[in-house]
C-alpha cells in the first residue's frame, strides 16, 4: 500500500490554474470512497465524503499521514458498517497518535491538505457511543493544540455531548418501554431533534435497542425487553441468509482491466457542483408552463385513498412500468417488513404494494427489463420478477472473490466493500461488486467474467485548477471551434488542430487572442490542457492526452456505479475517478469515458446510454455526445417512451430521449410522483394531479 501511495503522490504534469474569471471554479468533489470521509457536520454519519484542495503533492514532504492512519481508518471503516463500534472506537483512537505525528511534521508546513478526517469526526461519535472519556480527551487536546484542525474544535466538545445523551437514552428507554421517540426531546429537555433522531438510529444500528412502528413516529424498546407481540409484529427481523448459489468454490483472480489500445472519450468535465443556482424557478401556481411547451393542463383531485404515499421516495423505469421503493420501511406496507415496493403500469396505474423480504442498500432495474435487484446491508442478493415475487437469492459475502479481495486488501469485514449491482434484461446474469472489482455471474451461479480496475500509475491533478464550463459555455466552445452536436473527441481533437495551425502566434503573429480563446474552448470540451498535445509524437497514441484522473489517498480505484447495456451484452463500470469503462460480454475494455466526477446513475436503452453526476447528465450514441444538461444535486431523471425527465422538487425539464430539451413543467407543491401516459405527462403532488398534454414539437 505505501508504495501505491508514492505513487499516486509523486509530481505529475498540472493542469493550467484556472484564471478566466468567466469560468467556473473547481470545488472539492463529494461522495468519494477513501480513507477521509465525514466532513464536519455531515448530515449523513455514515456516508462517504472526501474533501481535498491539492493532491499533487509528493507523499514524502508531509502532506499526508503515514500509511499507519489509512490502516485505522480501514479498520474504522469496515468496524462501523459491521456495527462492531467498540472496535470502530479503538481505531479511531489509535489513529490520534498518527494525526499527531502528520501535524507535527515540518517538512508539511503551512502548505497542507484540507481534509475531512474520520477519526476526529465519526471516530468521535464512535468514542462517544462506546463512553471513551479518555479518548475524547485525546480528541480535544489533539483539535485544540494545532490550527490545522480548528474546524473540528466545536464537534470534539459536540462528542461530549452526545456521550452524555447516549447514556440519557439509554435509561430513559430503560426506565419508559414503549416511549415514542417523538417524546424524547421533551423527556430530555433537548431542542435539536435532528440529534436525538441521529444518536436513536445508532442505538438501533447496534442493536442496543428496537424500533417499532407507531404512527409517523416509532416506539422504543431497549433489548431484551418484554414487547407486546403485536407491537413486536411491527419490528423488522431479517430472514435468515441464503447461501450462496455459486458453483465455483474457489475465487478466481479477476483480470486487471488493461487500457492498452483501449479508445478514451474524454468528455467535457463534471463539477462536484455548481457554485450557482441550476435549479427551475418556483411557481406561484399550483402548475405551470411556463414555455408554453403543451396545449392544455387539466388538472384534478386526487381522493383521499388515492393520493401518492411519499414513504415511496425511490422510482425507476422499466418495460412494465414504474417501480417505485419504500426503501425505509415508513409505509402501511412495509410494516414489519423491511419496505415496500409499487408497480405502476405503463397507463401509471398503481398496483398493490408488496413486502420486500430484506433491507435494501442497492437496487438495480433495467429499462428494457423486467422485476429489479436489490441487496442488503448483510450481502445478500435478491432477485425479483415482473410480478414482484421472489426469483432468487444469493449471499454475495459468500462469494469466493468476495472473500479473497477482501484479504488482498485487508479488510476487517469482508461483506463491507460490496456495492453496486446489475441485472440483465432478462435476469439472466446479474453483476456485482467489491470494492475494485466487478464481477458478472449467470443466474444458475456460473462465473462469466471477473475485471479488477487498474492502478497503472494514476496522474493526480490540482482539484483546483480543472477547467470546468456550464453547458452554455460548452455550446460557446462549440461555436468557437465551428462544431455541433453530435460531437466525438476525435472531431474536437482534429479541429483543435487545424485553427492552431491558422492562430499559433509563431504562425499568424497577433492570434494570440484567438489562440487563447481556441485553447480555453478545448479546455472546456475536454478537461485537457491544449499543451499536453505538444508532447504526442504519434497521433495515434494519445493516452497522455486523454488519462484524466482525479485520484485518492491511500485506497484502490473503487467502482461507484455498474449498468448493463441496452441489449445486456455489455456493460459500464463507473470509478471513483471519475472513469465510466465499457467492457463486452466477455469483460474486455472497449472504451473510457472520462467525466471528472463519477456518475451516479447509469442508464442504457437500445439507442442512448445516460450518465448522469451529481451537477451533469450527458447523453451519448455510441462515441458520439449528443446532448448534455446541467442539473442541481438533487435531481433524478426517467427514460419513458421515447422521453427523458428531470425531476426536481417542484418541476420537471421534459427532453427527447436525445436530449433535446422540449419544455418546462413547474409546481407550488413538492411532486410526489410523474410518469408519461401515452402522450402525456402526469404530474402527481399530495392533493392533485395534473395531465400536461399536446405538446409542441420541438
Amino acid at each position: 500500500m505505501a508504495s501505491f501511495l508514492k505513487r499516486l503522490f509523486r509530481r505529475a504534469p498540472k493542469y493550467r490554474a484556472q484564471s478566466d474569471p468567466e469560468l467556473l471554479p473547481s470545488s472539492p468533489q463529494p461522495g468519494r470512497d477513501i480513507a477521509f470521509w465525514n466532513t464536519p457536520g455531515s448530515k449523513n454519519a455514515e456516508s462517504d465524503t472526501f474533501q481535498q484542495e491539492n493532491m499533487n503533492r509528493s507523499l514524502s514532504d508531509g502532506s499526508l499521514p503515514d500509511q499507519p492512519y489509512f490502516t485505522q481508518m480501514e479498520h474504522l471503516r469496515s468496524e462501523v458498517t459491521a456495527k462492531d463500534y467498540q472496535k470502530a472506537a479503538a481505531a479511531a483512537r489509535a489513529s490520534l497518535p498518527w494525526i499527531r505525528k502528520w501535524l507535527e511534521n515540518p517538512r508539511g508546513g503551512e502548505d497542507r491538505l484540507v481534509l475531512s478526517i474520520p477519526a476526529l469526526s465519526q471516530g468521535g461519535t464512535m468514542m462517544a457511543f462506546v463512553g471513551d472519556e479518555d479518548g475524547l480527551m485525546e480528541l480535544r487536546k489533539l483539535v485544540q493544540e494545532f490550527d490545522h484542525l480548528e474546524p473540528f474544535r466545536n464537534e470534539a466538545e459536540n462528542h461530549f455531548t452526545d456521550m452524555d445523551l447516549f447514556n440519557q437514552l439509554r435509561h430513559t428507554i430503560t426506565a419508559k418501554p414503549g416511549l415514542l421517540q417523538n417524546r424524547l426531546k421533551t423527556e430530555l429537555d433537548v431542542s435539536d431533534g435532528r440529534k436525538i433522531s441521529r444518536l436513536v438510529a445508532y442505538l438501533d444500528k447496534a442493536g442496543e435497542i428496537h424500533r417499532a412502528k407507531s404512527g409517523n413516529t416509532y416506539a422504543l424498546f431497549m433489548q431484551g425487553a418484554d414487547i407486546p407481540d403485536v407491537v413486536a409484529a411491527t419490528i423488522y427481523a431479517e430472514p435468515l441468509l441464503p447461501s450462496s448459489h455459486r458453483h465455483e468454490k474457489s475465487a478466481t483472480k479477476a483480470r486487471e482491466i488493461s487500457l492498452d489500445n483501449v479508445k478514451f472519450f474524454p468528455l467535457p468535465p463534471s463539477p462536484p457542483s455548481w457554485d450557482h443556482s441550476v435549479e427551475l424557478p418556483l411557481s406561484g401556481e399550483d402548475f405551470e408552463d411556463p414555455q408554453g411547451a403543451w396545449a392544455q393542463i387539466v388538472v384534478e383531485k386526487i381522493e383521499k385513498a388515492s393520493r401518492p404515499d411519499p414513504a415511496f421516495r425511490k422510482h425507476y423505469t422499466t418495460a412494465c412500468g414504474s417501480i417505485s421503493f419504500d426503501d425505509l420501511a415508513k409505509s402501511q406496507a412495509s410494516l414489519g417488513k423491511a419496505g415496500a415496493v409499487v408497480l405502476s403500469d405503463t397507463a401509471g396505474c398503481m398496483g398493490t404494494p408488496s413486502a420486500l423480504i430484506r433491507d435494501v442498500a442497492w437496487i438495480s432495474t433495467h429499462p428494457d427489463g423486467e422485476g429489479f435487484a436489490s441487496r442488503s446491508k448483510s450481502g445478500v442478493l435478491t432477485v425479483y420478477n415482473g410480478d414482484l415475487d421472489v426469483d432468487f437469492e444469493t449471499n454475495l459475502g459468500l462469494a469466493p472473490e468476495v472473500i479473497a479481495n477482501a484479504a488482498r486488501l485487508d479488510h476487517v469485514v469482508a461483506t463491507s466493500g460490496l456495492r453496486c449491482i446489475a441485472l440483465t434484461p432478462d435476469r439472466s446474469q446479474y453483476m456485482f461488486t467489491h470494492i475494485d472489482e466487478a464481477w458478472c455471474i449467470s443466474r444458475e451461479g456460473k462465473m462469466v467474467w471477473g475485471v479488477r480496475v487498474p492502478q497503472n500509475e494514476p496522474r493526480t491533478v490540482d482539484l483546483g485548477s480543472i477547467r470546468v464550463g456550464t453547458s452554455s459555455q460548452i455550446s460557446d466552445a462549440l461555436k468557437t471551434m465551428s462544431l455541433e452536436m453530435p460531437i466525438s473527441h476525435e472531431m474536437i481533437r482534429k479541429r483543435y488542430r487545424e485553427l492552431a495551425r491558422k492562430s499559433h502566434p509563431d504562425i499568424n503573429p497577433g492570434g494570440e487572442a484567438v489562440m487563447k480563446k481556441l485553447n480555453v474552448s478545448y479546455e472546456l470540451l475536454t478537461g485537457i490542457d491544449p499543451s499536453e498535445l505538444e508532447r504526442i509524437n504519434d497521433a495515434s497514441d494519445d493516452r497522455v492526452e486523454f488519462i484524466f484522473t482525479m485520484t485518492y489517498a491511500g485506497y484502490p480505484d473503487r467502482i461507484s456505479e455498474i449498468a448493463f447495456s441496452g441489449s445486456g451484452d455489455a456493460a459500464l463500470i463507473a470509478t471513483s475517478s471519475g472513469r465510466v469503462i465499457r467492457v463486452d460480454g466477455q469483460g474486455i475494455p472497449e472504451v473510457v469515458y472520462e467525466l471528472g466526477a463519477y456518475p451516479h446513475r447509469i442508464i442504457e436503452t437500445e439507442s442512448y446510454l445516460y450518465l448522469k453526476t451529481f451537477s451533469r447528465l450527458y447523453v451519448l450514441d455510441n462515441d458520439k455526445l449528443v446532448a448534455l444538461e446541467d442539473c442541481p444535486v438533487k435531481c433524478d431523471f426517467l427514460v419513458s417512451k421515447g422521453l427523458l425527465l428531470l425531476v426536481e422538487n417542484k418541476g420537471i425539464r421534459v427532453f427527447t430521449e436525445d436530449g433535446r430539451p422540449l419544455g418546462v413543467a413547474l409546481t407550488k407543491s413538492p411532486i410526489r410522483r410523474a410518469y408519461i401516459d401515452r402522450t402525456d405527462l402526469v404530474i402527481e403532488t399530495r392533493t392533485q394531479r395534473a395531465r400536461f398534454s399536446g405538446l409542441k414539437a420541438p
